[in-house]
């Protein structure tokens, strides 16, 4: 009698024990899909936004040339002194 309790004792940990593990695979998958749907947000959401922005250097304005002063040539608020 006491051999098929030790039977059943160990019948019931090993159930627990793959119950456990199968729950933790189950978790470890939903992380991983969760992951990779996160992933393919950020390619989505940042293919839109270079779709929809208007890229440096396509417009239409004709813009002059501004020279930029050398550094001895700045007053002491940064602004440009002109001579």
């Amino acid at each position: 009698m006491a051999n098929r309790s030790l039977s059943l004792k160990t019948g019931q940990s090993l159930l627990e024990t793959l119950s456990t593990f199968i729950v933790i695979i189950l978790l470890f998958g939903g992380i991983f899909k969760i992951w990779l749907w996160g992933n393919k947000q950020i390619v989505a959401r940042q293919v839109s936004y270079n779709a929809g922005r208007i890229a440096a250097g396509t417009s239409n304005i004709d813009y002059e040339l501004v020279k930029t002063a050398p550094a001895e040539e700045l007053n002491d608020a940064n602004t440009f002194v002109v001579p």
